[in-house]
């Protein structure tokens, strides 16, 4: 049962992890990693632009948060460390989460066409409206959405 709560946990404190390294490195001295994220968001929604879907720069993020995953595992699996198991697996399920919400459905990197009818649920309308929000932003409260799976209310109500 421990290893269960440890691996929910770790799911759970990926939201606050992703949230702040958004926020305090990616928007901060790592922007040059993450900007190419933002200008090619705009690029496919300006038609006038030629957009190249692809690896950018901010992919590199991914061996970021996969590393010590993978490290908790191996080390895990070795030692035979049932709780570094669970938190490996909790950061890991949070990481598919991730590409799945982020990358396939929100951003369309990779088109899985079942997947795409997933935005029709209310909360995932949600998260992409907050998620887009931050991307194009109309004031300051828009590019305070540097979460992905815990965002404000009014992203539940609005619309746009």
């Amino acid at each position: 049962m421990i290893n269960i709560l440890l691996g929910v946990g770790a799911f759970a404190f990926m939201e606050f992890v992703a949230w702040s390294n958004h926020k305090y490195v990616m928007h901060g001295f790592l922007w040059k990693w993450h900007k190419d994220h933002h200008i090619n968001d705009h690029k496919k929604a300006d038609e006038a632009q030629t957009y190249e879907p692809g690896m950018e720069k901010n992919d590199y993020f991914f061996l970021v948060y996969a590393i010590p995953a993978i490290v908790l595992l191996i080390l895990g699996f070795w030692f035979k460390v049932s709780e570094m198991i669970a938190v490996g697996i909790g950061i890991s399920f949070y990481g598919l989460s991730y590409f799945t919400i982020h990358d396939v459905i929100i951003h369309e990197r990779l088109k899985i066409p079942f997947l795409f009818r997933l935005k029709n649920n209310k909360f995932m309308s949600a998260v992409a409206r907050a998620h887009m929000a931050h991307h194009r932003g109309k004031n300051i409260r828009d590019f305070e959405n540097y979460g992905l799976l815990i965002f404000q209310f009014r992203f539940y109500k609005n619309k746009n």
